[in-house]
């Protein structure tokens, strides 16, 4: 009886209270507790969400786990034993899993309007597999695993169109996104201004002496971000009564431009500050109330913040580092020594891919040694060839055609079709990340990319065919 009460009285929590509670006893169990205890926490949470229905909280929370929390988590953090001899499997890898098994179970069958896209390069995808065995694959049962921890997250492409089928699901998971990155933003200027990180602070990790202390390059949660700052966008570009004074996206916005600023990481600032610029332009939100009102209160703080010697000294640098990208079109490719993307990793990426063009080396030894993820499409070609690339590339060209197409449909429709364009406008930018900052988008992946990529993708399918629907005077 007991038990039942405290299973119910949790259920009645709103969704940010369980987050932060969950997250908070995974936090102590991870980094406190002894390992069994820690085990036993992780069958306890995984067994959990077997049971729930809750999506949104669940995806929230297992992406904080790898992605990380207030400074804490990231790859590798969260894992446990499976297998004797064989390395450990990071807890969202079995969560992946489980997604599966319950959209499976689901039968549910979403319309997704890329679905055959999508068969094509999955198919692409177990070619590469079979590729990279002809190419030569050696090594034990370890290599073997690596070669599955990269395939498993990409199963969130099958699972997430099937469990997120709601409007209220997308909109419980980037509340929750959102809450999180403010977060992350306030946990990235506690390390700036003390100098040491959460985890540091925590006892769990010593600072590093031979740090340089002149450059913060401090981003935390940057998948999260990511998400966020797109949800933002397109919550802010909805023109829905309700959400008249509601200043919470146009704070992650903010709070995502300012962490990829303050940590002068020039790909992810040059992208964000597009997008934002590009759906100010293109989506009327410049004209709103809330936008004005929004600016009316942050520029005071903008001003404060400015008139702090250590964020004045961090914008300082990261104008230095930005004003670097000006060297490449003096021919130098290494932006004053700052930048081997386009030189070094760059080349020896391109020469791997110019030994197998066609459908470049798979996973593979060789394709292994030529992936470098800081150069995205250079890697692609290295692993998938020139088909590969052209599959992969023509996805997100093909999905921002028919997302654009439907826009101009539905012109003479009384719909909200404005937020359509938050999806090619944001792809856009997430493509500038992927070419100039590290790679985003491949034929396998980790889970803290891969989700983000998952929920984006779906979300725009049903939002398609919601508007669609709309269009064609359908019901829905």
């Amino acid at each position: 009886m007991l038990i039942n009460r405290i299973i119910k009285w949790f259920v009645a929590w709103p969704d940010l209270l369980k987050y932060l509670g969950l997250i908070s006893l995974t936090l102590a169990a991870t980094y406190y507790a002894p390992y069994p205890i820690r085990v036993i926490w992780y069958v306890i949470l995984l067994s959990s969400y077997l049971f729930s229905r809750n999506e949104a909280l669940w995806l929230a929370l297992f992406l904080s786990t790898t992605d990380g929390f207030a400074g804490f988590f990231g790859l590798y953090e969260a894992t446990m034993t499976i297998l004797p001899g064989l390395p450990a499997v990071e807890i969202v890898q079995i969560y992946i899993i489980l997604t599966v098994i319950k959209a499976a179970g689901s039968r549910v069958k979403p319309v997704l309007f890329y679905s055959k896209y999508l068969q094509i390069l999955f198919i692409y995808l177990l070619f590469t597999i079979v590729w990279g065995q002809l190419m030569g694959l050696s090594g034990g049962l370890n290599v073997y695993f690596r070669l599955l921890k990269g395939f498993i997250p990409m199963l969130l492409f099958y699972s997430v169109p099937r469990l997120f089928v709601t409007w209220e699901m997308y909109e419980r998971f980037f509340n929750l996104v959102f809450y999180i990155v403010l977060i992350a933003f306030a946990a990235q200027l506690f390390t700036l201004f003390t100098g040491i990180s959460p985890m540091e602070a925590g006892g769990i990790s010593r600072s590093d002496e031979n740090e340089d202390i002149n450059e913060f390059r401090v981003f935390y949660n940057s998948s999260t971000a990511l998400i966020g700052m797109f949800g933002g966008l397109y919550f802010i570009a909805r023109r829905v009564r309700k959400d008249a004074g509601r200043f919470l996206p146009f704070a992650v916005v903010f709070s995502s431009l300012a962490m990829a600023l303050l940590s002068a990481t020039r790909g992810w600032i040059i992208s964000f500050s597009l997008v934002t610029l590009l759906a100010l332009m293109f989506t009327g939100i410049a004209g709103s109330r809330r936008f004005i009102l929004f600016v009316i209160v942050i520029i005071p703080v903008i001003l404060w913040a400015l008139s702090s010697p250590t964020i004045s000294s961090q914008l300082e640098f990261a104008r230095e580092r930005l004003e670097t990208i000006g060297a490449i079109s003096e021919g130098d490719l290494t932006a004053r020594g700052t930048l081997q993307r386009l030189d070094y990793r760059s080349q020896k990426a391109l020469s791997g891919w110019k030994e197998n063009p066609l459908f470049g080396w798979g996973l593979s030894d060789m394709g292994y040694s030529y992936n470098d993820g800081h150069v995205g499409n250079q890697s692609l070609l290295a692993i998938s060839g020139v088909v590969g690339f052209a599959l992969l590339n023509g996805f997100l060209i093909w999905f921002s055609y028919m997302i654009v197409a439907l826009y101009l449909k539905s012109a003479k429709k009384k719909v909200d079709r404005n937020p359509l364009l938050i999806f090619v406008i944001f792809l856009i930018g997430w493509f500038f990340i992927h070419s100039s900052s590290g790679q985003q988008f491949g034929y396998s992946g980790i889970p803290e990319q891969i989700i983000p990529q998952a929920v984006f993708f779906s979300f725009g399918a049903y939002r398609y065919q919601r508007i669609l629907s709309i269009v064609n005077g359908k019901k829905i």
